[in-house]
């Protein structure tokens, strides 16, 4: 299993949201390419990029941190958050970046991930599903659907995604452990890919979700604060899985 490192970018500023919530953040560093750096040189072999402010707004405020984070490592990225439509990602990929996920856009605009699927290929589509009491999340997590979050994975791979990011909102930037009924409950029922985030707290946690099957985690706050070394926890996981 993949251990994913976590940059949120807010007004280009590395920061962590307790669950989700913009009111309650705390900035980690100014300087996202140092960040990168640092967990490429741990060992990372993906980063995970999150546009904060295009999450919220539909509008990708941060595309100068996000260049400049591609440009700076040699490991693939990808990367979430305002992004709309095929064209966004699109653009996004000649960029340079390697994975787009989709949040928002799989329940308002369906048929701009479908467009994205068949132009750019299934490998570089990714739908993030955010669920908060099984229910997906929307805008940055600022609105919730009636919308199961299962009900969209089966929506979105019968347009042709092939891989998901579960969250669980209410565990994320908390430290309080992954939604493990849940993730193992999809992993079970989906034949694709899923990446778990939400809730990492310790390398037990890396190692259940990979035993339930996750094909990777994202974690952010735990290596931030230090709860977690991540050059340890990707050796851990690594070894478990062989």
């Amino acid at each position: 299993m993949e251990v994913i490192p976590a940059i949120d970018l807010l007004d280009g500023k590395c920061v962590r949201l307790l669950q989700g919530d913009y009111a309650q953040k705390r900035v980690f560093d100014d300087d996202p390419v140092a960040v990168a750096h640092r967990w490429v040189s741990a060992g990372a072999s993906r980063l995970h990029v999150v546009d904060l402010d295009g999450a919220r707004d539909g509008e990708r405020a941060n595309a100068q941190a996000v260049r400049s984070v591609v440009e700076a490592v040699e490991v693939p990225v990808q990367l979430g958050g305002g992004i709309r439509t095929a064209d966004d990602a699109a653009a996004l990929l000649e960029l340079g970046v390697d994975r787009v996920i989709f949040g928002t856009a799989a329940v308002t605009a369906p048929g701009e991930v479908e467009s994205a699927v068949s132009r750019l290929g299934a490998d570089h589509v990714v739908v993030g599903v955010d669920a908060r009491d099984g229910r997906v999340q929307t805008r940055g997590w600022t609105e919730t659907s009636e919308l199961e979050a299962l009900d969209l994975i089966k929506q979105m791979a019968a347009i042709g995604v092939r891989r998901f990011m579960y969250t669980d909102t209410s565990r994320d930037g908390t430290l309080s452990h992954p939604n493990f009924d849940a993730i193992g409950s999809i992993v079970q029922s989906v034949s694709y890919p899923i990446v778990a985030a939400g809730g990492v707290a310790s390398i037990d946690d890396l190692i259940q979700l990979s035993r339930l099957g996750a094909e990777a985690a994202v974690t952010g706050v735990a290596i931030y604060s230090g709860a977690l070394d991540l050059e340890r926890a990707i050796q851990e996981v690594a070894a478990e899985s062989h």
